[in-house]
């Protein structure tokens, strides 16, 4: 019997929604990492992750291999090789056998991914394939009964030395424990409980270095785009999808949907409609002008742009606007003190210090649950609260 040939897909996001092309391989015979073959081109389509498939029948079965180039590749040569090995037996009157009563780790894994994808939980698949390839990598084990305390204590360790912070190391542990739970795994002896983080104080941009920044942008994408994140207090990925269709000009409101066409699913399906400033609508106004793609920010290409961090840190710098004092300052030019998410977290202050009541400002930012947003009332109140102690009489 011929065994089952195992092929490596690319399963991306592209304008034109989420596709499985092979995956491309460069000259050296390694996978190009984000790189899908199209015909006879490679495309790169950043956002994806890897899937091995075969047939069983007429049935094509496609199975998750993680998002990393070089452990999908690997993973498309075990299975190959396990293949030869089952149709060997099968030739000669066996069978390979499995131990019963274990939990084989990755073959749970597929299971439990096929189970997120069908339940539409796209983006939570993605970060669990993320941080389960990590784990599987740091403990070096195939079954649930060979981890140990230690062994979780060694991945966290491996997390650490690759610069993940301690709520980042949190959330891949809940995620993958997640999954342990799922698969049967008593967890309390690896892990009591998650690795704990200090919630850091909500950090906004003054009045002052926006100014300095707007007024140092040069071109108008630039500006459009972080004036876009600064007054709307969309996420990143929120803004990166928008289209025109989801601002209605005459009545000055953005509506963000549940889904678009490419598949973009936003956090926690929070669907909302929100005001949009004036000046902001007049000059969408304008830039839908000169920009006639489906995406609002899109690139010349009108396709998502993922870099917008890495432009924020440079225009920041350019605008002698870097502290100077954190590690990255001094190593990289790329200050800490600036990153995407404090556009958002700048927003949401902002109307509670303009008296914008905490139910309706959850309304507009998509939060889940108040206690969130109740966090910026730290930085709203902070001008209020130096003004009333400026007004104590110290002394007499």
């Amino acid at each position: 019997m011929v065994a089952k040939k195992v092929a490596l897909y690319w399963h991306c996001k592209t304008p034109e929604g989420w596709k499985r092309y092979p995956a491309a391989f460069g000259r050296n015979g390694k996978v190009r990492p984000g790189y899908a073959q199209v015909g006879n081109a490679q495309v790169l389509y950043p956002e994806g992750r890897y899937v091995l498939r075969h047939t069983e029948g007429r049935k094509t079965v496609w199975t998750p291999a993680g998002t990393d180039a070089t452990h999908a590749r690997a993973e498309q040569i075990l299975a190959t090789s396990r293949m030869v090995a089952e149709s060997a037996a099968e030739a000669a009157g066996t069978q390979i056998v499995e131990t019963n009563g274990r939990v084989h780790l990755r073959r749970k894994a597929e299971a439990y991914a096929e189970r997120q994808e069908a339940r539409g939980k796209l983006s939570h698949l993605e970060r669990f394939e993320s941080a389960f390839e990590e784990f599987m990598v740091s403990t070096s084990v195939d079954y649930a009964d060979q981890l140990s305390e230690q062994k979780v204590l060694r991945w966290y360790a491996d997390m650490r030395k690759k610069g993940n912070e301690d709520r980042t190391i949190h959330n891949k542990h809940v995620s993958v424990f997640g999954f342990l739970r799922w698969a049967g795994v008593e967890t309390k002896p690896l892990a009591a409980r998650a690795p704990r983080y200090t919630k850091k104080e909500v950090e906004i941009y003054e009045p002052r270095e926006l100014k300095i920044f707007f007024d140092s942008l040069k071109r108008p994408y630039h500006r459009i785009v972080f004036e876009v994140l600064l007054k709307t207090g969309v996420r990143m990925q929120e803004g990166m999808f928008l289209e025109w269709h989801n601002f209605n000009f005459e009545r000055g409101t953005l509506t963000l949907r549940e889904r678009n066409v490419d598949g973009f699913e936003i956090k926690d399906r929070a669907e909302r409609t929100l005001p949009v400033p004036f000046d902001l609508i007049e000059r969408l106004m304008e830039w839908r002008e000169t920009h006639n793609g489906r995406l609002v920010l899109g690139t010349s290409n009108d396709t998502p742009n993922w870099k917008w961090l890495p432009l924020l840190k440079r225009l920041a710098f350019q605008a002698g606007l870097n502290c100077g004092h954190c590690k990255k300052c001094r190593e990289k030019d790329e200050c800490e003190r600036w990153y995407l998410h404090k556009f958002r977290a700048t927003y949401t202050t902002n109307l509670l210090r303009a008296g914008i009541d905490a139910r309706t400002v959850m309304k507009f930012t998509g939060h889940e649950d108040l206690e969130t947003v109740l966090r910026y009332l730290a930085p709203a109140e902070s001008s209020e609260t130096q003004n009333k102690i400026n007004l104590i009489v110290w002394t007499r």
